[in-house]
């Protein structure tokens, strides 16, 4: 058991301490009080048992630097008094086993349970025996079984699922240890084993690498990264011990980072569209989460093999080289910060190299597009997927965060990280289509659409066609509506809308794009060759009938351009935004901070009875590639309407289709019984198919016809989900089975 405590403290404390970790320190030893009401008067009492978290946080925060060897405050007389105190204070005033618990469980139960216990790890020999006694009495009560959660506060305890059933497991892993009790440290194994499976509804992980929690949110971002942060510290904690997890956890552990999390980093940091609530906190924001995956992939390779503790750190190593806006090693635990010294340098391990994929997690209506140098991240919802949360007075405006929303990432590595979510227009996210309304806040949070025509299909994992059915759930009055596509053709990203409704007077817009600036609001922004938005502190809207249009990046490589392959009406807006991080998180400080912004928009005006709109989208172009795209475009729209999106890229040899409704129609050379997505390429040896059923609902097969400029003579590869018949003419007819497919994509291969 002494080995196991030793191996926990070295996640948590080391032999220093950061300079702001120690000023911490100084000023929570400076302002305790000692009062029965107060700890530190910067701490009220909480109705939902924040405050408490807050004081065993700061607690354990003085305790690491009590234990820290080469820290001024190493084995301090005074300090270990304030912590004794402050201990004590914690068991007489707010936690012991006679309170009445309120607020929310998760405090109660997982939150200030984990921090006492590492407290109480570190202070062992420095406290009395009694007092520890009677705090370990107090997290066994409330504890209680890791299977099951908020068993105080509900009559019925539901089960524990993904993250809480991890925390819960660990909390009652290491009260065992402290107390020495084997046969309870095999329960907290036991407890923590159904984790360990991939699941088809509810929370967990799913096949396609989804991760859902609270039963139909998208959560990689957040809860995903704390289950595999705590998942990985057990596994690693009890290898080779009589309670190591099976090497079966060990192998799903290892296919979660692969399928899960390494799509969504990119240069060192996690996208935002599975980030939740994070996207709220401000030490809680994409750069952090993407360090709390690097942390997880440092220690998960310790129990590797060699081949694949290779493949895994060289992934690693190059999020940590490409992460040069908050480097790893400025805030890295104790335990992974000289593992992450050692990997830079060895010279053994290369860096791995960047890869281009496009994958769809149909599980959780989210997106990704990686290329060279930037990535492309869509968030929707739809019947199967919440809008978005907004609970404990955190992520009060994320109203229109999954209707659409569209980030690019490059090079500017601080462009969605240096307080782009308070102060960014929440009315206008990138790719969305809305009523420029301010809402309530936590308005529509939590709402199912009744839409169920949201996914895709992708083809070899590289080009996807991507679609949305919009309901807005946020402002039901003015009953919007609208048809989304979106054709991931390589550094090529076409966005097309039709069918936009709305039936009240507010202004129905969808946003190009809304891009935080350099700190003096100075990018140039070129319209078909003509400087616009010249004035930073001057908001003022223009109207321009672009045929392009070039912003410039801060950095090197974060340029972006835009093509309109059909004449429009583009807004465009430069502005100087105000906004605190309390705004949207009641818990987040008030201070005021300002930022530019370059945002560009189409209107549809009031009631839209059937608006459209088409752009592409072009990654890290320059204004004169910008212009010679815009001259020679490779893309076209083949159709745009109620019926159906199509587009065709000649460079690629790709047609894409989105066929909306049930019914035969006809597009071009594809004709579809049904609703479907399909991805077609001309390829040297003939075509290659991919077809998915978005819906996730249809249980009849789709029928698809195609006529091919050359006869198909052979079958090279295909789905058992698709039947086919050939004649060895150009006219193909194929059937999909949809049934209990999930919105996977499954693939064809015809010969010449």
């Amino acid at each position: 058991m002494q080995n196991l405590k030793n191996k926990w403290l070295k996640y948590i404390s080391g032999d220093t301490l950061r300079h702001e970790s120690l000023q911490r320190v100084r000023h929570d030893q400076e302002t305790l009080l000692y009062q029965q009401e107060l700890l530190w008067a910067d701490v009220p009492f909480a109705e939902n048992a924040s405050d408490v978290f807050v004081i065993i946080g700061r607690l354990r925060g003085m305790a690491i630097a009590l234990k820290s060897s080469k820290c001024p405050y190493y084995m301090d007389s005074a300090l270990r008094q304030q912590v004794t105190y402050g201990l004590e204070w914690l068991y007489a005033q707010r936690y012991n086993e006679s309170c009445r618990p309120y607020g929310n469980w998760w405090y109660w139960e997982i939150g200030v349970p984990i921090a006492l216990l590492e407290t109480l790890l570190l202070m062992e020999e420095l406290l009395d025996t009694e007092l520890i006694e009677r705090l370990l009495l107090t997290v066994n009560k409330y504890v209680g079984d890791p299977a099951f959660h908020a068993q105080w506060f509900v009559a019925k305890a539901p089960p524990s699922t993904g993250a809480n059933l991890v925390w819960k497991s660990t909390a009652v892993a290491l009260a065992a240890v402290i107390q020495g009790e084997e046969q309870k440290l095999s329960a907290a194994r036991s407890a923590l084993l159904p984790v360990f499976r991939n699941v088809s509804a509810g929370d967990g992980f799913y096949e396609d690498g989804s991760f859902i929690q609270h039963d139909k949110y998208a959560y990689t971002g957040g809860y995903g990264v704390s289950l595999l942060q705590d998942v990985v510290r057990l596994m690693v904690w009890l290898h080779d011990t009589p309670w190591e997890l099976p090497g079966e956890a060990r192998d799903l552990t290892a296919r979660w980072i692969e399928d899960s999390f390494v799509p969504l980093m990119f240069k060192g940091f996690l996208l935002d569209m599975a980030g939740g609530r994070e996207i709220s906190r401000a030490d809680s924001q994409n750069h952090e989460s993407g360090h709390s995956v690097i942390t997880s992939c440092l220690r998960f390779s310790r129990i590797l093999d060699e081949a694949e503790q290779v493949r895994l750190l060289s992934r690693v190593k190059r999020w940590i080289v490409a992460n040069t806006y908050k480097l790893y090693l400025a805030d890295a635990p104790p335990d992974t910060a000289a593992q992450a010294r050692a990997l830079l340098d060895n010279e053994l391990v290369h860096l791995a190299r960047d890869e281009a994929f496009c994958k769809l997690f149909a599980h959780m209506d989210r997106v990704v597009l990686q290329g060279p140098g930037f990535a492309y991240s869509i968030s929707m919802f739809s019947s199967r997927i919440y809008s978005y949360e907004s609970i404990n007075g955190e992520n009060l405006k994320g109203w229109y965060t999954s209707y659409g929303m569209s980030h690019l990432y490059n090079s500017d590595l601080g462009l969605y990280a240096d307080a782009y979510w308070p102060t960014v227009d929440p009315c206008r996210l990138p790719g969305t289509t809305v009523t420029n309304t301010l809402q309530k806040d936590g308005a529509g949070q939590g709402r199912l659409s009744n839409r169920d025509f949201v996914g895709g299909a992708v083809l070899h994992n590289r080009y996807g066609a991507i679609a949305m059915e919009l309901e807005d759930v946020v402002n039901e009055a003015d009953g919007l509506t609208a048809l989304k596509s979106w054709f991931l053709l390589g550094n090529r990203i076409v966005a097309l809308g039709s069918d936009i409704k709305s039936r009240n007077s507010a202004r129905v817009e969808t946003i190009i794009d809304n891009r935080k600036l350099n700190p003096f609001g100075d990018n140039a922004i070129t319209t078909d060759g003509r400087r616009i938005c010249r004035k930073p502190g001057y908001a003022e809207t223009e109207t321009l009938h672009p045929k392009w249009i070039h912003m410039a990046g801060s950095d090197r490589g974060a340029d972006v351009g835009f093509f309109f392959p059909e004449q429009c009406r583009v807004h465009a807006l430069r502005e100087q935004r105000q906004g605190s991080w309390k705004e949207i998180n009641d818990a987040g400080s008030p201070e005021k901070m300002e930022r530019f912004y370059q945002t560009l928009w189409f209107g549809h005006g009031e009631v839209p009875a059937g608006d459209t709109y088409a752009y592409v989208l072009l990654p890290g172009y320059s204004e004169q590639e910008t212009a010679c795209f815009a001259e020679e475009p490779r893309v076209r729209i083949l159709e745009l309407n109620a019926q159906v999106h199509a587009v065709e890229d000649s460079e690629l040899g790709i047609t894409a289709a989105q066929f909306w409704k049930a019914g035969w129609y006809k597009s071009g050379s594809i004709a579809c019984s049904s609703q479907a997505s399909i991805v077609l390429q001309k390829n040297p040896a003939g075509w290659s198919l991919a077809i998915a059923d978005p819906t996730q609902i249809q249980s009849q097969p789709i029928e698809i016809e195609i006529e091919f400029s050359l006869p198909v003579t052979r079958v090279m590869n295909k789905s058992d989900r698709i039947a086919i018949e050939h004649s060895g003419t150009g006219k193909v007819r194929l059937w999909f089975n949809p049934e209990g497919a999930g919105g996977a994509s499954f693939h064809l291969e015809l010969g010449t």
